[in-house]
């Protein structure tokens, strides 16, 4: 399997011309972020593009909505990353249902801890829609373990111990725990948190089956010409497609 390329986008009224764009490029899967006013994990970048998206009128019913029409269109794996408020506040079993219906992948619920996500999963046996698993680098050994073990679809490990987008190092550990979450997990691994550069991307993709890149793509997708960020989003699928 070619290592993996997901990314993420903000739920805004541009979400589904930037949906097509990471899939011309070469995205393998597709993070929709659903805009909420309290995002405990984004960083500012993030943050910023969400509080456009509300101001926009996007919610999750008007993103299901809009997946619902264009899932016909779209040839790209495509999850939706929100938080529990959003799901209760919608109904859990109405968000579970419409999210099948939209042809979602999978969700990414940070705020989540993977005890509910266990109760989430026993509640809904026939879904298709995955739930997917986040492993932080301060997780001990026997939580890596059970965590990895359970998990569907894909694992999200964090490579760093902060919000979203913020430059640093990588955590000290992150090639052992990887390694240790591999073991385990009958799933791809994916590494995300931070990755901005085609240098980074090598790095770190030799090391997981994929990597996540999440506020450099909002931000250029802001602020940047669509051709520029097109460039950018091919020297990330070459330097994926680089690594033996």
């Amino acid at each position: 399997m070619r290592k993996q390329f997901v990314a993420y986008i903000m739920g805004d009224s541009n979400f589904v011309e930037n949906l097509k764009t990471l899939e011309r490029a070469g995205a393998d899967f597709v993070e929709i972020g659903i805009p909420f006013s309290d995002p405990v994990a984004d960083g500012p970048i993030i943050m910023a593009a969400g509080q456009l998206a509300i101001q926009q009128g996007m919610t999750a019913q008007r993103i299901l909505e809009t997946l619902k029409t264009e899932q016909h269109n779209l040839q790209v794996n495509y999850l939706l990353m929100t938080y529990m408020h959003t799901i209760e506040a919608y109904g859990e079993a109405n968000f579970m249902r419409d999210a099948e219906d939209a042809g979602v992948y999978g969700l990414i619920i940070p705020d989540m801890p993977a005890e509910y996500i266990a109760d989430m999963k026993s509640r809904y046996p026939k879904r298709k829609v995955k739930l997917i698993s986040l492993i932080a680098m301060t997780a001990n050994t026997e939580r890596i373990e059970t965590i990895a073990r359970q998990a569907e679809g894909f694992i999200y490990t964090v490579t760093m111990n902060q919000i979203t987008g913020q430059n640093g190092e990588f955590h000290p550990e992150l090639k052992e725990k990887l390694a240790l979450i591999q073991q385990n997990s009958s799933v791809p691994v994916f590494t995300g948190f931070g990755i901005r550069t085609p240098e980074q991307v090598k790095q770190l993709a030799a090391l997981a089956d994929g990597i996540i890149i999440g506020s450099e793509i909002v931000r250029r997708f802001e602020t940047e010409v669509r051709t520029d960020t097109e460039s950018y989003l091919s020297s990330i699928r070459h330097a994926l497609d680089e690594i033996q």
